[in-house]
Formats: structure tokens, sequence, C-alpha cells
């Protein structure tokens, strides 16, 4: 009875483990010391299982002071390094104000006041070129050498489907 009750323990465990959520390429966040990017110091991610045959959607999430920060856009470059070692460049831009209002939901339970975190989709379907581990290098794209406000950045890379029945019509 022993052996059997040990054997249904470790499938159960290799069941819950397969059964994670395989659909989250990335989901790392990055916090800056003193609430301070540097222009030339780009934060890296390493993007693992990327399928070629699959379909992303890539979000950015900042948490943001208002009080400290300057701009009511901040423009990012985003270099993205393939398993082969070529690069594929874009920009992008994540609005912090709208209508003159600072978008996003204030963040509780923080230190102070006026921080707000803001979540973004970037690329609703990107797709990699190639299958295996990619790289991708953010990095802010102001004229200042030092943004100040930004506490942190998050960048969540999921598979979403893309519904191709429109086209047919």
């Amino acid at each position: 009875m022993k052996f059997s009750f040990a054997y249904l323990l470790v499938v159960a465990a290799t069941v819950v483990a397969a059964c994670g959520n395989h659909d989250t390429l990335v989901d790392d966040t990055r916090t800056f010391d003193n609430e301070n990017w540097n222009r030339f110091k780009p934060e890296t991610f390493e993007i693992g299982d990327a399928n070629p045959d699959d379909y992303y959607r890539i979000d950015f999430e900042l948490v943001v002071d208002s009080a400290l920060m300057r701009n009511e856009q901040l423009p990012l470059t985003v270099n993205l390094y393939s398993p082969d070692g070529t690069r594929r460049m874009f920009y992008a831009y994540v609005n912090l104000v709208e209508n003159g209002r600072w978008k996003g939901q204030v963040t509780p339970g923080r230190d102070r006041d006026g921080l707000r975190t803001l979540k973004q989709n970037i690329r609703p379907f990107f797709t990699f070129n190639n299958k295996g581990t990619y790289r991708m290098e953010i990095a802010q794209g102001t004229s200042q050498y030092d943004l100040d406000g930004i506490r942190s950045f998050r960048l969540v890379i999921e598979r979403t489907q893309v519904d191709f029945s429109a086209l047919d019509k």
C-alpha cells in the first residue's frame, strides 16, 4: 500500500508540474535604484521556448512616481536577438498621461502618494522567426541621461490566439 501511495504522489506532482502555465514565455520585473533608469543601461530579458508557429502578445507594465516623472510618454527601444544572432529592432511608446490626467491605477500600500501602475500592450500579435531562446534588450529612449520617476518595469510575453475568420468574409 505504501508503494502505490508514493507512486500516486509522484504521478500527481508530475501532472501538477506539467499543467503549469506554458503560455507565458516571460513575466519578469526589474526595479530601479533610486527610481532612476539610466538611458545607456538597457534591461535584458531572456525569452525561452519561443515557437515561430505561435503568436504572442507583449505587454509592458511600469510603476511610475508621477511626482518625479517629467514626461507624458515614455519612448522605449527594443532590440530582439534571435538564437542565430540576428537582431530585430522596434520602438515602443508607453503613454503615461491621457487627456491631461495620469493613466494607470494608484498603487496602494506604497511608501508615498503619486505611484501609479500602468500596463500597456505593445504588440498584440508578435511572432518569432526561429525556435529557441531569444534575448530582448529594452532601453528608455528619452533625451535625459537618467530618467527619474520609474520604480519598476515588467515585461510579459504570452501566447495569444488570432482569429483569422474575419478575413474570409
